[in-house]
């Protein structure tokens, strides 16, 4: 509140002179058109009057100011304020004095960064409140829905990664999936909370159950177990229940209706079309995912190459780099895989953290291998990359291998998808071969 009172002074005092201007203002006025013609003669008295008190307010406004501003000057003390953690860094603009001398000083202040104690306290209250954001208020020993995977905590500056050890069961999405055994299974959740180059794991184990049915559901399934054990498979008609649950049952024959028929076939082709455009993008999405899976093997083994010469992962990064824009601009064919290695080596490139943009590779990408390879890529960056030659050459190997699976599998789907156009090649030619001898014959 006292950084006002100034202002507020300021303001008491204009109330006053304006009140009493009639006097000392009015008089200023007549003064100064009385020895100035040519002021007389473009203003009037009163117009001179109230010039004069908007500049009289302005210089009590503006020594407000200066005091306040030499008030609050914590450089005059001797240090500077810190902004507060996640604040934007400021510039200071200081004016030193040494022997007499003044010299202008531009000092960049960064925003206050947490204490090692602060950090682990940030990390301990994450993993406190990821079971709740998770669960929803389910138990964890009965998950029958669905269950949150936050990436983000509100409130706190971090970002959080998950990992399932049962993706058949729950997934990476935390989505329940079918076949979950009657009796439950158990499934863990693993997190990796991760606050600039400090990261947590926390794990929340679960015990997954069939998703639970709605009340529709449980009721449609009684209705056709009671038709089920009422009739006779040999029968010719199958008789329908007059009580349902104690209660009196009517049924009738859903018949159609011609304009709702219309009115549907419209929508249909209406939502059609919006699938099919979809469709495309999604084919044209797979297609991409299908050649970044046949590209990866080799991106792996350039990077072994390099990193075995003593690169470092960043420079092997910018070395795959610079030799897909020479290759793009002499063949013209783009890659994927090797357009993402791009992004991620630019990404470095204007200040993004090593870790943090391999962290990016996994989350754009779509294929399960590059979420894998960024994986480890940033486990190498924050755990030390001693191991890191070994891991890619066993990658690279096991990237090799599954090449050569999804290659028969491509040609099995090939071979299918052959077999129809050959069905309608078989068609066109008994054709040929049938209707001359059908039209001699009548």
């Amino acid at each position: 509140m006292e950084n006002y009172y100034p202002f507020i002074a300021i303001l008491a005092m204009y109330l006053v002179l304006f009140i009493c201007s009639g006097g000392l203002f009015r008089r200023s006025a007549r003064f100064l058109r009385g020895h100035l013609p040519t002021l007389s003669a473009y203003a009037a008295e009163e117009t001179v009057r109230t010039a004069l008190l908007i500049i009289f307010a302005a210089d009590l406004l503006g020594a407000a100011l200066q005091y306040q501003t030499k008030t609050e000057d914590t450089a005059a003390k001797g240090y500077l304020t810190r902004g507060e953690y996640g604040a934007a860094d400021d510039t200071a603009e200081l004016a030193l004095t040494v022997g007499g001398e003044q010299h202008e000083v531009e000092l960049q202040v960064s925003s206050r960064k947490m204490s090692p104690a602060e950090t682990e306290a940030l990390l301990v209250d994450a993993a406190s409140r990821l079971p709740d954001l998770v669960l929803q208020g389910m138990p964890a020993d009965r998950v029958s829905r669905d269950v949150v995977l936050p990436e983000k905590i509100e409130g706190l500056p971090v970002k959080v990664s998950w990992m399932t050890d049962r993706p058949d069961l729950l997934d990476w999405d935390g989505v329940l999936q079918e076949g979950v055994p009657e009796e439950g299974a158990p499934v863990t959740l693993t997190a990796e909370i991760t606050f600039e180059e400090e990261t947590r794991e926390c794990g929340i184990p679960l015990t997954v159950y069939p998703k639970e049915r709605s009340a529709e559901e449980t009721f449609l399934g009684n209705v056709r177990s009671e038709i089920a054990r009422q009739n006779d498979a040999t029968e010719e008609r199958v008789s329908l229940p007059e009580t349902i649950d104690g209660m009196d049952a009517s049924w009738e024959t859903r018949s159609g209706n011609a304009g709702a028929s219309i009115l549907f076939i419209g929508i249909l082709a209406a939502v059609l079309f919006v699938y099919s455009r979809v469709r495309v993008k999604e084919i044209a999405r797979e297609k991409r995912t299908e050649q970044m899976r046949l590209e990866y093997p080799n991106i792996v083994n350039k990077l072994v190459l390099l990193t075995s010469a003593g690169m470092s992962l960043r420079q092997a990064f910018a070395r795959i780099r610079d030799d897909y824009r020479k290759s793009l601009a002499e063949r013209g064919e783009v890659r994927p895989g090797s357009e993402e290695i791009v992004r991620t080596s630019l990404e470095m490139e204007h200040g993004v953290a090593e870790f943090e943009a391999y962290r990016n590779l996994g989350r754009r990408c779509a294929a399960r291998e590059y979420k894998t390879f960024a994986t480890l890529l940033s486990q190498s960056v924050t755990r030390g990359g001693s191991e890191l030659g070994e891991i890619l050459r066993r990658e690279a190997a096991e990237a090799v291998e599954e090449r050569k699976k999804r290659a028969r599998v491509l040609g099995e789907e090939a071979g299918t998808k052959l077999l129809l156009p050959m069905l309608l090649m078989l068609l066109v030619v008994m054709a040929v071969l049938m209707v001359p001898a059908l039209v001699a014959f009548v």
